[in-house]
Formats: C-alpha cells, structure tokens, sequence
C-alpha cells in the first residue's frame, strides 16, 4: 500500500514514546526539553515537566502514565548530545491524570550509569524495561561501553535484573505467543526471550535486519509488528513469525523513535525533526 504521512505537530525536541490515552489524545515525551505533551484536535498541552530525560513511556493498567527516564540526555544531531543541568540517576517515573508525578522505581542493579529507555508491562502487571547503561560514551569511546541489561519493576517499585545484553538495548514489545521481543539497535536485529512468570529464558535471535536499520521502538497490532528503524529512517513491518513485510520509507533524516496505533492510524514521533507524525492503517 501507499503510505503518506500526515504531520500532527512540529517544533518539537526530539518527541518519543507516543501513547493513546482514552480521551483520544496522543501524548508523548519529549527528551530535550524534558516535557510531557499530548496532542489533540489540533491542539498541543503540556502534560508536566521533569527533571532528566523521560525517554519511554507507556499506559499503566491504573490509569497513570509510567515513563522510563535515562537521567538527563538528549540528541541535538546524530553527532551531539545535550546533558541536562543537573543530571538525575536513571529511573522509572509515575504521572497520573491530574498532573503530578513522582519517582516510581529509583534503586537499579547494575555498574551504572542506568539509562532506562523503553518499557513495556507484563501480563502480571510489573515493567519490563531497557538499561542501555553508558550509551553516551558510543561516539567518542566504544570500547568503555558496556552494553545493557533488561530490568524488571515490581508492583511497589523494587527492580530485580533479568538478563545481560550487548549493542544498546531498546524498543521492547510482548508477542502475542507470551514472549518478549527486543531490539538491539547497534546490532541491528530483534532478539526473543521465553517469559516464564517473571523470568525470561535463554535469549535467540528472532530477526536480523539491514544494516542501516537500527531497531528502535516498536509495537505489536493485530497480526504484524511495526519497528521504527531511528537510524535508517524506515519503519519495519514483520510479521509474528519475523519476517519482513514490507518497509516505510519515512524520508531522508526523519529519525522515527517510536509508535502507536490509535483510530485507525500510525502515530509516528521523529526524533531529530521534532515531529507527531501518523499514516492511515
């Protein structure tokens, strides 16, 4: 099919996460100016302001929106990065409907720095996330990265490791066979874990992609699992065995972050044009 994108919003600072809330806004984060917005016929709000960088965000089974903040970074172009004044340590974090927040899940396992990225919650209810730990060393020093974990948060916010990982951990997603698909963005490929009540089994390859794509966010609707390819400026479409179906091409320099399905359409954030964009499924 023909794919064109509508443009919702502009002027953004590298907006990511989107999620549909059950007033039919699209709310989204938003990295460099550490904010929280929704979009809405025509309209932009401002949902809250945070300290650090929330960079994922999802719906909670309570209502609340549950964003996965990596303490403080910012791309400013695919060769720069803003460090926000101060910085916090990596965490979960809570914002309810009327505007307030506060710090879900706080004390991460692991060398740090923490760095939560994506998250995604389980059928029992508890937060899977992705640590990509020191990702911010890649460009000038990638031997003293150190790879990633994926992490999960309790009920009453303890986080207990799941899993050690390699090439920048990121969007996740649950397959409707019960297991967790990861992307892996330097290694350019999807990986699958068995989800056994709260522990995951040995990880497998479950799909390579070109290596232009670097799997970023990503999300499962119906039968197919779009994969928004940040770097590659292309959306993946697999299918549940992971076969590639088809690619959007989202132009030159667009930088999709992440995505959700919401009335019919695609919402689409791009990261370094600062835009909500969607296509008509």
């Amino acid at each position: 099919m023909a794919w064109q994108a509508e443009v919702h919003v502009t002027g953004l600072g590298f907006p990511e996460g989107p999620v549909a809330l059950a007033d039919g806004s699209i709310a989204f984060v938003d990295l460099l100016h550490a904010k929280v917005r929704a979009f809405r016929d025509g309209q932009v709000r401002e949902l809250c302001s945070l300290p650090g960088a929330p960079n994922g965000m999802r719906l909670g089974p309570d209502g609340s929106l549950y964003i996965a903040n990596n303490g403080g970074i910012a791309p400013l172009s695919l060769e720069e990065l803003k460090f926000a004044e101060p910085q916090i340590p990596g965490c979960l974090q809570r914002l309810g409907a009327d505007g307030r927040w506060d710090y879900f899940a706080t004390e991460l396992p692991g060398a740090g720095p923490s760095r939560p990225n994506d998250l995604v919650f389980t059928p029992q209810g508890e937060i899977v996330f992705t640590d990509p730990q020191n990702w911010e060393v890649l460009g000038a020093d990638p031997a003293a990265y150190r790879g990633g974990q994926l992490l999960v948060a309790a009920a009453d916010g303890s986080v207990r490791h799941l899993a050690r990982m390699t090439g920048f951990p990121n969007g996740l997603a649950f397959h409707p066979d019960g297991s967790l698909i990861v992307g892996i963005t330097m290694e350019h490929r999807l990986v699958r874990f068995a989800w056994n009540d709260g522990n995951v089994g040995a990880m497998e390859e479950w799909c390579r992609l070109d290596d232009r794509f670097n799997p970023d966010g990503m999300v499962f609707h119906e039968d197919k699992l779009f994969v928004t390819g940040s770097g590659g400026d292309r959306i993946a479409i697999l299918d549940t065995s992971g076969r590639l179906i088809e690619m959007i091409d989202t132009g030159p320099g667009s930088d999709p972050t992440n995505l959700c399905v919401h009335g019919g359409r695609l919402w689409v954030t791009l990261g370094l044009p600062g835009q909500l964009i969607s296509y008509r499924l």
